[in-house]
């Protein structure tokens, strides 16, 4: 905290119930032999230190530097992927709601902005809303600020409360697009800030711990030693110059007067350790590797291993979620019925390392199980060669070329001349 941020929190501070003022707090009397480097008298630090550091509301707790990477890292994935829709037959988007969901939502947001924008919300709060409406062009999908929505849900049934202006609107299920995370059995979800609440409130104590102490670091603390006896002439100078160092000026010491400073290193006060064992153990609420958290990482093969276990463990079971939501509850009934499914395509991040990549590309073909346009356009983003063997996962193959990279070169044998 900063000089401003005190007289901010002088004032009173925020709560979820509404902001609250503070009343003096009674205390001990200032001692004047006493020097700390802060900027203010000691009847503000009692009124400061009496109050409780926690993450009240949600936003407080997405500010906190940990819980921000981990509920950030989680909505980019997200926003990175791309969303198709595919039936029995392949992918399917030659329809306008297929290009209005995966690229353009509404005129102000991308599907990147608007899919990250949905996915941290939800995994901050456990749910997020938003608004299909029509537009000029046709359907546009808006989402609900959070900060002024309420959601009411029942033992069957949910409604959205929205605050717009000076009115409020009761927003109904059909209204609405949503998906939620996990619950305990009911159709409410938990709220996944408030489960590490107590793990985010220490990492919040932490961070203003911190910014307190380099704080001092720049201004540090110290004594002021003698070996020699001050009578009442120079006890005042000495004490003069004291009140000068406490307002930023700089003090003249004479008689043999020494100042030493009190001060130690964020290393020796195992602030680093502190602040990396809060992260770990925030990123278990959200299932992130540790590779992905400390700069202790392994080697490329455990990091590698490591970013399968985050898509596994984290976006999987968030965009599943999301896929069956825009399947159900934004696809219209003929499109559905004809088995159009969304689909994030989370291909690029499963895949591994280039070399990587193109043996599983190799297997792929080898085994009939792709075709070389499958393969081209699906995932190397190349245009396809349109012949109709390359469109024929069986079309036989020339053994030259094909070689199987799991046998060590290895012709495959449904390849090999007799």
């Amino acid at each position: 905290m900063g000089p401003d941020d005190y007289v901010r929190t002088r004032r009173g501070f925020n709560t979820s119930e509404g902001h609250y003022a503070v009343a003096p707090v009674p205390g001990r009397p200032a001692p004047s032999n006493v020097t700390d480097g802060r900027f203010f008298g000691d009847e503000v630090w009692n009124i400061i230190s009496g109050q409780a550091t926690e993450a009240n509301t949600a936003e407080t707790a997405a500010r906190v530097a940990a819980v921000f990477f981990c509920t950030s890292i989680i909505a980019e994935a997200v926003g990175s992927m791309g969303l198709d829709f595919r039936d029995d037959r392949g992918p399917r988007n030659d329809f306008p709601l297929a290009n209005t969901l995966a690229y353009e939502p509404n005129p102000l947001q991308t599907g990147a902005e608007f899919w990250a924008a949905m996915a941290f919300c939800a995994v901050l709060r456990g749910e997020a809303f938003a608004e299909p409406t029509v537009g000029y062009d046709g359907v546009e999908v808006w989402l609900l600020d959070p900060l002024r929505t309420t959601s009411q849900w029942g033992e069957r049934s949910m409604s959205v409360l929205y605050q717009t202006g000076t009115t409020t609107r009761r927003l109904l299920p059909q209204q609405l697009f949503w998906f939620t995370t996990l619950s305990d059995g009911r159709l409410q979800p938990m709220v996944p800030w408030k489960q590490a609440k107590g793990a985010i409130d220490f990492q919040l104590a932490l961070e203003v711990g911190a910014r307190a102490y380099f704080r001092n670091d720049r201004r540090p603390a110290g004594v002021v030693t003698t070996e020699q006896k001050l009578n009442d002439e120079s006890h005042g100078r000495l004490k003069d110059g004291v009140s000068t160092w406490k307002k930023g000026g700089i003090p003249v010491f004479e008689q043999g007067v020494k100042y030493q400073s009190v001060s130690s290193s964020n290393d020796e006060d195992q602030l680093v350790d502190l602040f990396k064992q809060r992260t770990l153990e925030l990123a278990r609420y959200w299932r992130i590797p540790r590779s992905m958290v400390s700069d202790d990482g392994g080697n490329a093969g455990n990091n590698e291993q490591d970013t399968r276990s985050f898509v596994n463990w984290a976006v999987r079971p968030l965009t599943r979620r999301i896929e069956q939501a825009i399947t159900v509850r934004m696809l219209p009934p003929d499109i559905r019925a004809a088995g159009v499914r969304a689909k994030f395509n989370l291909d690029s991040m499963l895949r591994g390392d280039a070399a990587t990549q193109w043996k599983n590309a190799v297997l792929a073909r080898t085994g009939s199980i792709m075709s070389i346009d499958e393969i081209r356009t699906g995932w190397f983003g190349l245009a396809p060669l349109n012949e109709d063997w390359s469109r024929d996962p069986r079309a036989a193959l020339n053994s030259n070329r094909a070689a199987d990279t799991a046998t060590g070169g290895e012709t495959a044998p449904q390849d090999k001349v007799n």
